[in-house]
């Protein structure tokens, strides 16, 4: 627990587009929040699964494997951060998110304390991604080779790629 009796008061004159003052975050410390797409769709040639994912450009992880994905920003729906982070970072269009999962192990993230809300996206297979944003590369794998190769793979997102494995029933 964070003692925060000596913050100062922050000036709470400053409001959101709704009227509501910010959030005190120096007197009430949070994580920040993030949304990943998981995009998994079967091959072309029916020979299996495929997931896309993204090439980090920059530390944590760079050159890793990772989930397109990132912070939510303020006033903005997880689901809408879901989309847009997709497009931005693989500039790949996604519809109808569906929850698969919330991650917040205070040590996920190097960096800071990450909570991520996980949606599965349905991605048309004429598609081609592009890595855009943090991401140097984005491309669809080969799902059952990618996770037999977890060193590859930064932040928990092995473990968020094998909890959509399991609750979309997919057999590898």
């Amino acid at each position: 627990m964070i003692d925060t009796s000596d913050r100062e008061k922050k000036d709470d004159s400053a409001r959101d587009k709704y009227g509501r003052p910010f959030p005190n975050y120096i007197k009430y410390p949070a994580p920040i929040l993030a949304a990943d797409a998981v995009a998994i769709r079967q091959k072309k040639d029916g020979s299996g699964h495929e997931v896309l994912m993204c090439t980090r450009g920059k530390e944590p992880f760079k050159g890793k494997y990772v989930l397109p994905g990132g912070h939510v920003d303020y006033n903005e729906a997880p689901e809408l951060a879901c989309t847009r982070e997709l497009v931005e970072e693989t500039n790949v269009k996604g519809t109808n998110p569906k929850l698969l999962c919330v991650r917040g192990d205070p040590e996920r993230d190097p960096r800071k304390h990450v909570v991520t809300i996980a949606y599965t996206v349905d991605v048309d297979h004429d598609q081609v991604p592009k890595g855009g944003d943090d991401a140097d590369h984005a491309e669809f794998y080969d799902l059952k080779t990618l996770l037999s190769e977890k060193d590859k793979i930064g932040f928990d997102h092995i473990k968020i790629l094998e909890e959509a494995v399991e609750k979309l029933g997919i057999k590898l």
